[in-house]
């Protein structure tokens, strides 16, 4: 990696979070410390202070605390922390964020049109974690908690995360979220969570022509076309320019 006082600040933060350059120099009990030691990614001749700031920018990003990458307890001051550790698998793989996020912002800087932006493009910890520290799509979230969790489960996690994050950046709690998610689960021959998926969905969005679409075809993927056809019908009775609810419509219900 390039020097840490010629790096742009921003490019460390897309780090799964906190310390892969570790702050004590000296035994616990004395904090900030004086230099660093175990750094691996930072070069050691980096002010404290200034690697104290990426810290603070990773813990930000990702919505979590000192805990997460260090060897302390919660709570506890940070003069008590043994940030030279190595033992925990976060910490580890900040490392590897750094590394991986710094070699993107040298591709986007060959970019063609690069020199010719008026603002600058550039990946940070923001741009994936968006204040988690799991940086998975909702969908993605739902789909995978419902298949191993069951779909209770799955609903109680999208409740509990759309009253902790809605009007955030950490997730898309937008009406395709969930129609992807039980398209997905349908797709896998999971009909139950699917649909499921689909009625919590239609309880914030009880009149979207689209969500009646998936519904149909997910119907289609299970082999039931009556309720393929209903489902096609109500979508097409919400929207009259469905074009995909009428095409399919036109294909079951054809001579």
């Amino acid at each position: 990696m390039c020097d840490a006082m010629t790096l742009r600040p921003v490019a460390f933060c897309v780090a799964l979070l906190a310390a892969p350059a570790v702050l004590a120099s000296q035994a616990q009990g004395h904090f900030p410390p004086d230099s660093l030691i175990n750094v691996k990614v930072i070069p050691k001749n980096t002010p404290v202070m200034q690697v104290i700031g990426m810290m603070r920018n990773f813990t930000g990003a990702l919505g979590v605390r000192c805990p997460f990458c260090h060897v302390g307890q919660e709570g506890q001051p940070l003069a008590s922390f043994d940030f030279a550790k190595d033992e925990k698998r976060t910490k580890l793989t900040a490392r590897q964020m750094m590394r991986m996020v710094e070699e993107v912002n040298h591709r986007l800087d060959t970019l063609p049109e690069h020199e010719k932006m008026a603002s600058h493009v550039e990946v940070t910890c923001a741009t994936c974690h968006r204040g988690v520290n799991r940086p998975m799509p909702l969908e993605q979230l739902i789909q995978e908690t419902a298949t191993t969790a069951g779909v209770d489960s799955a609903s109680r996690a999208y409740r509990a995360l759309r009253e902790r994050y809605y009007g955030r950046a950490a997730y898309d709690f937008g009406e395709p979220t969930l129609d992807v998610a039980a398209f997905r689960l349908g797709r896998a021959g999971k009909f139950v969570e699917a649909f499921a998926i689909l009625k919590l969905n239609e309880d914030q969005f009880p009149t979207s022509s689209n969500l009646a679409t998936f519904r149909g075809n997910i119907n289609v993927m299970k082999g039931d076309t009556a309720a393929a056809v209903a489902a096609f019908r109500e979508a097409v009775r919400r929207d009259s320019t469905n074009g995909e609810a009428q095409g399919r419509l036109r294909q079951l219900t054809r001579p």
